[in-house]
């Protein structure tokens, strides 16, 4: 008869020795081994989002020295020189058609301190076109000097042959002499109103469907006339689906800066940091003491280590990585009625006009695009985006003069370096 004898009870494989050689070591314990690995995956997301948000204005990762990059933009600003170069050596230009355009193009342009940007601008705008497309858009320019011999673009070959019209002011104005008093005292934020107002009021007495007021210091990305006018059928369509006939403008530049993690949504921000919180740090203590047979070798220590630590420093990557990396706005046209900086691109419907005329002050010390923000927010008109934009702007030194230069380098759309050449 084969007698058997019971089986020994091993200890579990967390209390087992294990040998190696002639010197003994123990296993690590399941604790130390998550909190080990988890504290890597977070080192290794902190240097992910320390890369990849070096380009996000709303990251502290933001990375000036590499941010600006001009990945497109250079691209576009050799195309667009290369078509003024040819047109100064007497290629042919196609103007627009006796028919009211689709859109009428208004740019105002001041000479600035040593560099011009006005005719990379204008070769920008046209540079790809169709010629039906160059014959459905009017292209406007005024030079805004009371003497236009102070542009030094004034009598280049392109500026009389690209254009369809080009205003100067007249002499004989009743506005001349408030026109000169604004240049010699250095009014310059009435008086770009006044530059603005003025080609706006011109551009809509062409009976133009549309008005897209433009800087002269922008450039836009190849086919950007095909896709302003798709995403103008967009924003028609929908505000009548909405059964609202106004709107404000369809922004084809804007700066991301201002589209982070604005100090006035901080509850909005806190309440789901501690949602978030709540529920991995419960879920934790739940999982423990109710699935006890799975997860019973780790300890309280390493939630507690997960929760005390490990989740706030991981929303606290959420938020350093920038709102425009965790949470992009996505492509397309969007509804961008808050924080849309600033007027280097603006498509008004011809409707909105009027309105703007009659609301636009002279007296007030503001500047364009806050005059056209608090009309809209007054009469509470939607204004809309094309995201990624179709314009950068590239004006390295200000029409408004010394001290406003650094801000002009840094208004910047990033998105936009992100075209496909």
């Amino acid at each position: 008869m084969r007698l058997s004898l019971p089986a020994k009870v091993l200890p579990s494989s967390y209390d087992l020795p294990s040998y190696r050689g002639r010197g003994r070591t123990t296993i690590i314990s399941p604790t130390v081994v998550i909190t080990g690995v988890l504290s890597v995956i977070y080192v290794l997301a902190y240097t992910y989002y320390h890369y990849v948000s070096a380009r996000d204005p709303t990251s502290y990762f933001f990375d000036k020295s590499r941010a600006y990059s001009q990945k497109y933009s250079r691209l576009r600003i050799e195309q667009a020189d290369n078509f003024v170069t040819r047109i100064n050596a007497g290629a042919a230009a196609v103007k627009a058609a006796d028919a009211p355009p689709r859109i009428c193009v208004g740019v105002a342009t001041v000479a600035r301190r040593n560099q011009q940007y006005v005719s990379t601008t204008i070769g920008s705008l046209l540079e790809g076109l169709t010629e039906s497309e160059r014959q459905s858009m009017f292209l406007n320019v005024l030079v805004a000097h009371s003497d236009p011999a102070k542009h030094p673009s004034a009598n280049d070959k392109w500026m009389n042959t690209l254009p369809d019209r080009v205003l100067h002011y007249d002499p004989d104005s009743p506005d001349y002499d408030q026109i000169v008093a604004w240049e010699e005292g250095g009014w310059y934020r009435n008086k770009t109103i006044y530059d603005y107002t003025y080609l706006l009021r011109d551009c809509y007495n062409t009976n133009s469907e549309y008005i897209a007021m433009i800087e002269d210091d922008t450039i836009a990305a190849r086919g950007w006339y095909k896709q302003a006018l798709q995403a103008l059928d967009t924003v028609s369509k929908t505000m009548q689906i909405r059964a609202q006939t106004r709107w404000a403008y369809l922004r084809l530049f804007y700066v991301e800066d201002l589209l982070g993690w604005n100090s006035e949504e901080w509850p909005k921000y806190l309440f789901w940091s501690l949602v978030v919180w709540f529920v991995l740090s419960f879920g934790m203590l739940y999982a423990k003491k109710n699935f006890w047979r799975h997860v019973d070798n780790i300890s309280y220590a390493a939630i507690a280590f997960v929760s005390g630590i490990l989740i706030p420093l991981s929303i606290g990557l959420h938020f350093m990585a920038g709102r425009q990396t965790m949470w992009p706005i996505p492509a397309g046209v969007q509804e961008m009625n808050k924080y849309g900086c600033c007027s280097q691109a603006l498509v008004f419907p011809r409707s909105v006009i009027p309105l703007i005329l009659a609301r636009s002050d002279l007296t007030t010390d503001w500047l364009v695009d806050m005059m056209i923000e608090q009309i809209a927010d007054k009469e509470q008109l939607d204004r809309w985006a094309v995201v990624p934009a179709l314009f950068q702007h590239i004006g390295t030194t200000s029409s408004k003069g010394y001290g406003f230069d650094t801000n002009a380098r840094e208004l910047w759309n990033f998105r936009f370096e992100d075209h496909p050449p």
